[in-house]
């Protein structure tokens, strides 16, 4: 918009000029108003979505732009931190945490960033975990369960007839799958940067350990069940029951990829899994899936996580915010995000009516009732993730170093 400045025009040119200045700039002459969106990785699909999403909503909103960038997962955390820090705060991020970004005024509420009827059609158990204070500050998007995944070919030809319950049966399959086939890894374990919090949460929640006591308010980590489970995840390292180098090991681009090949028997696998392997050559392999491993005399459990959309205040972009994210939660334009994400559980009563009927997101829901889920109401949530993140690389060497290491930081955190 070309700036003008009175005082530098002639008498004529104002008076000339006076009508269209008396009245308000037209949309097609104002500024026109960027969204800045900093949005996670589930699939390659996520890129062409959003770009077909953002040419329909900015159609439908004038003076509305999308600026889009799509980041994948083990660097969207820190990219957001660092936009924040160097004063080029995005608008809205889609990613797994909020709590610390609430806790530090930077978040919008909820009810501010999307319509009414929008966050009424949100299931409750998902709102309540997207809290700080008692106030919603995200809006969840999506949701996943966590199964064990397995090969039954290798299974039944390793002589296995029922995936592992317990670890014990999980150690005694193992041995069996090693001795049939010498060129396969039993046990996929990815403790690398990518999800190295969701192994030790899944694996350290099957023998009773959670990572926090919403009572006390303190973290629960540097404890009998963990140094046990992690005990237990090295003597099958050690063993040579798993891939070489756990903790330089990602989920998707490490164990994931090595399933997908047949060289790995068995596997933690997110609802996502069965659409990544169809699309990342694994069509062929006959998987199965079934309750996660637990310790002897405990219960198995999966890992609930939830994701969510955030619209953050630093730029003042409230009334945009709301239009794009209500636009995403379109029946129809929201059934496309899940598609492209590649399988999730709907955040939405609406879609997760009609999702539980489906043959591969059905049973996940129906699991739901068993989930425990990261601390995410947690300010110091975020600092202690990162943590562990970094201390499962090294935990398979000294597994009671890393949780006094891991407790420390995470108290720390807490405390600050």
């Amino acid at each position: 918009m070309l700036k003008r400045k009175l005082s530098l025009l002639s008498t004529a040119a104002v008076i000339s000029l006076g009508a269209s200045l008396a009245l308000p700039l037209s949309s097609a002459q104002a500024e026109d108003v960027t969204l800045k969106l900093v949005m996670a990785s589930y699939t390659d699909d996520m890129l062409p979505y959003y770009t077909d999403l953002i040419t329909r909503f900015e159609a439908a909103n004038a003076g509305i732009k999308v600026d889009l960038d799509v980041v994948a997962w083990p660097e969207i955390g820190q990219k957001v931190k660092t936009l924040i820090a160097s004063g080029q705060s995005p608008d809205i991020v889609n990613n797994d945490e909020f709590a610390g970004e609430a806790a530090d005024g930077l978040l919008y509420p909820a009810n501010k960033i999307v319509s009414a009827a929008t966050l009424k059609d949100i299931i409750p158990a998902f709102r309540d975990n997207s809290k700080y204070n008692g106030v919603e500050y995200a809006v969840p998007d999506l949701a996943s369960a966590r199964a064990f995944f397995y090969n039954k070919t290798i299974l039944k030809g390793a002589g296995v007839t029922k995936p592992p319950a317990t670890w014990t049966e999980l150690k005694a399959a193992a041995i069996k799958i090693k001795a049939k086939y010498p060129d396969v890894y039993p046990l996929g374990l990815p403790l690398g940067v990518e999800e190295g919090q969701a192994e030790f949460t899944v694996w350290g929640g099957g023998n009773g350990g959670r990572l926090y006591n919403a009572k006390t308010k303190k973290y629960t980590i540097d404890t009998k069940e963990y140094l046990e489970t992690l005990t237990f995840l090295k003597g099958l390292v050690d063993s040579k029951l798993t891939q070489p180098n756990p903790g330089k090991t990602n989920r998707t681009d490490g164990a994931w990829s090595l399933f997908a090949k047949g060289k790995v028997a068995m596997v933690n696998g997110g609802v996502f899994l069965p659409d990544w392997l169809s699309k990342n050559g694994g069509e062929k392999i006959k998987w199965g899936a079934s309750a996660f491993p637990h310790a002897p005399g405990k219960t198995d459990i999966t890992l609930g996580v939830q994701d969510y959309f955030k619209g953050y205040k630093a730029n003042g972009r409230e009334t945009e915010i709301r239009k794009f994210l209500d636009f995403i939660f379109v029946p129809a334009n929201y059934a496309g995000f899940l598609k492209a994400a590649g399988g999730f559980i709907p955040a939405t009563k609406s879609a997760g009516k009609l999702a539980e009927s489906d043959p591969i997101i059905g049973p996940y829901i129906k699991l739901l009732p068993k989930a425990i889920f990261y601390p995410g109401t947690v300010g110091s949530w975020s600092a202690c993730k990162a943590d562990i993140v970094t201390q499962m690389g090294t935990a398979m060497l000294n597994p009671k170093k890393a949780l006094t290491n891991i407790q420390k930081k995470c108290d720390a955190a807490n405390a600050g």
